[in-house]
């Protein structure tokens, strides 16, 4: 029992750090507004940094090495590190500090996944699942925090903060070193990639568009509405809360919904709601009616990544390899943000920059029906990694 404890809180603590990476991820979107202001930043100089970042963290991916928890402690090290930099960067320095803040991003976050899930064993499905919902539940404060945080600070110094917490929360893992490495040593040895290339590619691909609507529509979140007219100062930190909100509701409610029909379904149905409620967002235009769309968008959306990423290591086998598609989907996050910016810088209009996430949801629902009638050979292939074990063994026979 005392084992166990011990083995609970090491990975309590890191899930305490995965929610300050969920904050790390949205924190530049929710200061917009307000740095916009202090840096004298454009809709195009902010697409650059948003793809700064984003590339940083889809590179990260790809750094993460075979021995996970070392990996996640050089991840730590450099969030805390770029974190302080990037408060007290000026001027062009700012695109590497960034680009150095999202490596820092993606190597923990990617590390912490393949760490927690090779310690949960048996009931990774579900282990991945919390972290995810841990990790929304950080982006939800993140602009509670900041809108906060400007009232009193510069808010460039918010960075400083995030990296104390940082720097505390890489200390306490540290002294669990050897429980992580046991469990993790005792977890089955990937096979390998497996099933159909082809199929892989296109999930990956699906993950691209998904991270990179993601990081559009909550990126910009802040700032789309705070141009709004007459729109309440408190009303752009609302809207993206409640997109955040919405989006950690909609992870928390996939196990049931996978009971009531099948993942392929599901899928189908979130990538349609998901592009309409798109639309209804970049057709209102009071405040209130865009805080209701966005927490639709974020309830919408959710379901989609956990579900492609499902099928992906299904597919792979739960190959160490797999990271290569943690590394493509965040160039998503890199990418549609930056050529949001760049289109409302083209078309003086916001608005017009979003439809950037629209276009990548119609191409992920062409290529999702395109692929419809891999659904029943993936559930051959699949072992279940969102529905409990039990039930993923039943419906498998």
């Amino acid at each position: 029992m005392p084992i166990e404890r011990q083995e609970s809180w090491s990975t309590a603590w890191l899930k305490v750090g995965f929610s300050l990476t969920g904050i790390g991820t949205t924190l530049f979107g929710c200061l917009l507004p307000s740095l916009s202001s202090v840096w004298h930043l454009d809709d195009r100089r902010a697409g650059i940094l948003f793809a700064a970042q984003f590339t940083g963290s889809a590179l990260g991916a790809l750094l993460v090495g075979k021995d996970f928890f070392r990996s996640v402690l050089r991840g730590y090290s450099l969030l805390t590190t770029s974190a302080a930099l990037v408060a007290f960067s000026t001027g062009y320095l700012r695109v590497p500090m960034f680009f150095a803040f999202g490596l820092g991003l993606g190597l923990t976050m990617t590390a912490t996944s393949m760490l927690i899930g090779r310690t949960a064993a048996g009931n990774r499905g579900a282990a991945l699942s919390v972290l995810n919902v841990i990790w929304g539940l950080g982006a939800a404060t993140s602009p509670v925090i900041a809108s906060l945080w400007v009232r009193r600070c510069s808010p460039p110094y918010l960075f400083l903060l995030l990296s104390a917490a940082l720097m505390m929360t890489l200390l306490l893992p540290a002294t669990r070193r050897v429980l992580l490495v046991d469990a993790s040593d005792q977890a089955p040895r990937p096979l390998g990639l497996g099933g159909d290339q082809t199929r892989v590619a296109m999930f990956a691909v699906i993950a691209f568009l998904y991270v990179g609507t993601e990081a559009s529509v909550s990126g910009w979140m802040m700032t789309y509405v705070h141009r709004l007219p007459l729109s309440p100062n408190a009303w752009p930190a609302v809207a993206t809360t409640c997109f955040w909100v919405g989006l950690v509701s909609g992870r928390a409610l996939v196990p049931g919904l996978v009971r009531l029909m099948s993942e392929a379904q599901l899928l189908t149905y979130s990538l349609l709601m998901a592009f309409g409620s798109i639309l209804l967002l970049l057709l209102s235009h009071m405040a209130l009616a865009v805080i209701v769309t966005a927490a639709l968008a974020g309830l919408t959306l959710a379901p989609i990544f956990p579900l492609c990423l499902a099928r992906v290591l299904a597919l792979m086998q739960d190959s160490p390899e797999s990271k290569w598609v943690f590394a493509v989907s965040g160039l998503g996050g890199a990418v549609l943000p930056w050529m949001t910016g760049e289109l409302s810088a083209y078309r003086g209009s916001l608005r017009s920059g979003l439809l950037v996430a629209a276009l990548a949801l119609a191409i992920m629902i062409i290529l999702e029906r395109a692929g419809s009638d891999w659904g029943v050979s993936y559930l051959r292939h699949s072992s279940n990694s969102i529905r409990p074990s039990g039930e993923g063994r039943k419906s498998s026979g």
